[in-house]
């Protein structure tokens, strides 16, 4: 399905793709982020932007699919499976700096916007504690990486939620600014997801 997907949505740039079920969605979205690496060297930044895009947000809706309660079992292994998405694909592909989802094509605004392009940020937070526990490990995950484009990415998540789950936020942000190896507009950019009051 994985090899169907690539050559139709990513090569021949369709925007439908016949998953069938939500078994099938998850499956797909998780081997498309543990096989990142591979899919990004053999395609340009700008199909890889349009793929993600298209597979996390609202032209497909897949990503209600792929964390439809239905498939529960299946959620801490896609949530585990985007730190390989974020490591070989996002980390080995954009420029090492902060960018606000700007100046950088479909796969900048991608990698920074990926939280917020449909369903995948509310139906992480707004379901129940038990679902925020299985994203904590990446989360921290992407706080800790070395790469500016991904500490980006989770900061933009926790500015949107700050205002509804402060309890969980504020540690992460407090933590992140207590690093001393991260660049200046990161920084302002983290202080900034402090007030909530963010993009």
């Amino acid at each position: 399905m994985l090899e169907e997907f690539v050559a139709d949505a990513i090569v021949k740039g369709k925007n439908e793709f016949d998953y069938v079920d939500c078994s099938n969605a998850q499956e797909l979205l998780t081997e498309f982020n543990l096989n990142a690496g591979s899919i990004f060297s053999q395609h340009t930044e700008d199909e890889m932007g349009d793929a993600v895009w298209y597979l996390y947000g609202c032209v497909s809706g897949m990503i209600h699919d792929v964390l439809d309660e239905s498939v529960s079992d299946g959620f801490a292994a896609f949530y585990d499976s985007m730190k390989t998405l974020y490591t070989d694909g996002f980390a080995k592909t954009l420029p090492n700096c902060e960018s606000q989802g700007h100046g950088g094509g479909p796969l900048v605004t991608a990698s920074y916007m990926i939280w917020d392009m449909d369903g995948i940020e509310y139906l992480t937070f707004h379901r129940s504690p038990d679902y925020i526990e299985l994203v904590e490990p990446l989360v921290d995950f992407g706080l800790t990486h070395e790469h500016a484009a991904v500490q980006e990415s989770f900061l933009h998540l926790l500015g949107h939620q700050r205002d509804d789950h402060s309890n969980f936020v504020d540690p992460k942000l407090s933590k992140f600014l207590k690093r001393n190896d991260i660049s200046k507009g990161i920084r302002e950019y983290a202080l900034q997801c402090q007030t909530g009051m963010i993009l």
